[in-house]
């Protein structure tokens, strides 16, 4: 609209000189060369006000198809936000959304062994790798249920002579995402989300602990956060804050170390991220973010010895990663995250990939 109101004022007073320059002409002279000399004049002045007209109309043409519509950069702010690892809730409705994503975590630890008067290292070695199948659906254009379903691999070896490994299904969760308004590119966006967690992988508080792995946290859990995120053209920023709050896992018989764990008390869990994305071209984006969590002691109840207690933790997690288009609807992510404490991972790769399919 500026631009065709800019146009009208570029053009109108070009009109108004020819107007005058013709009713100036059109005066009654005595000879008919000037009337037709006059008309003459009108005719190359009314032509090159229908090719400056026509030139405008064109420039105006070729600068709305250059410029992204609404939607073009609500999908550009979806695709980079989800790159760098953000919920985003405002899919069309009816959109189904499967994406198939991949986690390698990897810990490394020496232990100190007093054997026969002498003290030995032992270094231990854990791999987990997670392919997880990610569902979202959105009933409305701004609300979106959510399903994961994870396949674990788990491999922890001490020294060369102590290995041991479990392939299982992990924890199911179910969750959703609500967005109270469509971003408009110069508000805050914000997001609410919750999830529930299914305690369907193997249970670290049933298996045997000298022999197998557990690919589980062993108890149920909920959780919910909220996000937030501004366009900075061409930068997006980005926060959120959640809070994990496990149940106890209760009617349990695990020996350890010759006592019986017949209850734990997970700790609540506190979480804070922000970070930064860039699109640096319409193809590739890249984003940076630190995520810090903050967890309360776990209590393990043992028959007729009271109960232990695990110290508060503290874990911080520097997270550096990409965005690659592959096509107008498909964005292939990953991420590097380096652990900056002794309680998260050493370093973590991830790697995810959506489909969508309109329902």
């Amino acid at each position: 609209m500026a631009a065709r109101l800019k146009q009208l004022m570029m053009v109108v007073p070009l009109v108004f000189m020819i107007a005058v320059s013709a009713v100036a002409e059109n005066e009654p002279h005595d000879k008919t060369a000037d009337k037709a000399g006059s008309a003459n004049d009108f005719g190359v002045q009314l032509k090159a006000l229908q090719d400056e007209v026509r030139r405008l109309r064109e420039e105006t043409d070729v600068r709305s198809k250059l410029e992204a519509t609404v939607d073009e950069k609500t999908d550009q702010e979806k695709e980079i936000l989800t790159a760098a690892g953000q919920d985003y809730s405002l899919s069309r409705e009816g959109n189904l959304e499967i994406t198939y994503g991949f986690v390698y975590a990897h810990n490394a630890t020496d232990i100190l062994e007093s054997i026969n008067d002498t003290t030995e290292v032992d270094h231990s070695s854990n791999h987990n790798l997670t392919n997880n199948i990610g569902f979202k659906y959105a009933l409305l254009d701004n609300l979106s249920m959510s399903a994961t379903l994870p396949f674990v691999y788990k491999s922890d070896q001490r020294s060369t002579s102590n290995e041991r490994n479990a392939t299982d299904i992990g924890d199911i969760s179910f969750g959703g995402i609500w967005q109270p308004q469509k971003s408009d590119g110069r508000s805050v966006t914000i997001m609410y989300n919750g999830s529930v967690v299914l305690p369907t992988g193997a249970s670290p508080f049933k298996v045997d602990i000298n022999n197998a792995l557990a690919t589980g946290s062993g108890f149920y859990s909920l959780s919910a956060g909220l996000s937030a995120s501004k366009s900075l053209d061409p930068v997006f920023v980005f926060g959120s804050g959640s809070i994990y709050y496990p149940l106890d896992a209760s009617n349990l018989s695990q020996r350890r170390e010759g006592l019986l764990l017949t209850k734990v008390a997970p700790g609540k869990t506190l979480g804070l991220s922000m970070g930064m994305a860039y699109a640096l071209s319409y193809t590739v984006s890249i984003n940076s973010s630190l995520n810090l969590s903050y967890a309360t002691k776990y209590k393990y109840y043992y028959e007729g010895r009271g109960t232990q207690s695990s110290g508060d933790s503290t874990s911080a997690v520097l997270n550096i990663g990409t965005g690659w288009r592959i096509s107008p609807q498909k964005t292939v992510s990953t991420s590097l995250g380096i652990g900056l404490t002794n309680s998260a991972s050493d370093f973590t790769f991830s790697f995810s990939i959506p489909f969508d399919f309109k329902l």
